[in-house]
């Protein structure tokens, strides 16, 4: 008895694979050709074939509900689902990747602003970031500041004469001394927030608060020029 069941469930093993090599041969070509009109690459294609048919054959036991037509469906959404993962992953690393740029472009800015406050006094800081970050004229500055074209200058001159040392490693008088603590976290958030949204307005709007700065300044009205950020100027520098 023991015999004839096994010789029985050896016989049906070998009609089911006999029927599963049948329905292979007959129906994955043309689902393996759907998924390649789908996909428009081979590889993709070779996936997403055989992870359906597999998919099919373990659900669908009935042979009759077996067609092309069934495996073209399934194919069909399986490769929308996988067009929304791709695209969601796609978003998700772009984000990450803005995210990244945002945060090396704030580390850039901090960087510069503390180049400044550390190397300069308050007068060559601002000086150097009306001129170099915004692209001011010196006669410019000096308007604003109510000094002299030529002091302006010579700050400016002197400032990137510190540079020159830093840039080749010389030591330079300490800036601490020019600068009060309170005036030195003030200045420092100004240059940032003036670089970050691009505009010195709110950088020279603040200016008679730093008493650093010896002389009164004013407004000059203009037309800002294109933003360019310092850092590259500084870290060349630096």
């Amino acid at each position: 008895m023991t015999n004839k069941l096994s010789l029985h469930n050896t016989e049906v093993l070998q009609e089911e694979t006999r029927t599963e090599e049948a329905l292979w041969r007959e129906y994955y070509p043309k689902l393996h050709q759907y998924c390649h009109f789908l996909t428009q690459n081979k590889w993709d294609a070779d996936d997403i074939a055989q992870e359906v048919y597999l998919k099919t054959m373990k659900y669908y036991t009935n042979q009759q509900s077996f067609t092309s037509a069934l495996l073209n469906k399934i194919a069909y959404h399986h490769w929308i689902d996988q067009v929304r993962k791709r695209k969601k992953e796609t978003i998700e690393l772009a984000d990450e990747i803005g995210n990244l740029k945002e945060e090396n472009q704030a580390i850039d800015l901090m960087y510069s602003v503390e180049l400044l406050i550390k190397h300069f006094t308050p007068k060559q800081a601002i000086i150097f970031m009306l001129k170099e970050a915004f692209q001011y004229q010196s006669k410019e500055i000096a308007a604003i500041l109510r000094t002299t074209e030529e002091a302006v200058k010579s700050n400016l001159y002197r400032a990137k004469k510190r540079l020159e040392k830093i840039s080749e490693d010389e030591k330079t008088f300490p800036m601490e001394l020019y600068w009060d603590e309170e005036e030195r976290e003030l200045v420092a958030d100004l240059f940032y927030q003036a670089l970050k949204i691009q505009d010195p307005s709110i950088l020279i709007q603040s200016i008679p608060l730093i008493k650093s700065v010896d002389d009164t300044p004013q407004m000059v009205t203009r037309k800002i020029r294109p933003f360019n950020t310092p850092s590259s100027t500084l870290c060349m520098a630096a």
